[in-house]
């Protein structure tokens, strides 16, 4: 009887014992998650691609490329606001498409180690931030 009490109790821990479920890694491990200064979550391509296949890429993960609009900070005590992209600021370490277009064969790109925002012709590659 001991024995049962005994057991029975330790499967009462085990079920009490909550359940760390970790969030699946974005792309299914071909990107990684990143978070803004500011706001919003993205999720940053591994691989280098043209503005056209960073499309692509977001599209097929169910994401959309993001706009040069998401570098804008809603709350300055979060940013940098010296900074060109200041929600993007220091999250990572690539150049990233935006789907903004600078002119009719360039797009802007973001520098998410310093927040540099550049204009690139599409043909080049970087990597994908998508939304």
């Amino acid at each position: 009887m001991k024995r049962k009490t005994l057991i029975m109790g330790l499967i009462g821990l085990i079920i009490l014992q909550p359940i760390n479920v970790q969030a699946a890694d974005c792309a299914n491990g071909a990107g990684t998650e990143i978070k803004g200064n500011d706001h919003g979550a993205y999720c940053l391509s591994k691989a280098t691609m043209n503005w056209w296949s960073a499309h692509a890429w977001c599209d097929a993960i169910g994401m959309k490329l993001a706009p040069l609009s998401e570098c804008e900070c809603r709350d300055e005590s979060k940013c940098d606001m010296m900074k060109q992209c200041p929600n993007l600021y220091n999250t990572g370490s690539s150049w990233v498409w935006t789907t903004t277009p600078s002119n009719s064969s360039a797009a802007y790109r973001v520098n998410l180690n310093n927040g540099d925002v550049d204009s690139l012709a599409r043909t080049y590659y970087g990597n994908a931030l998508c939304l």
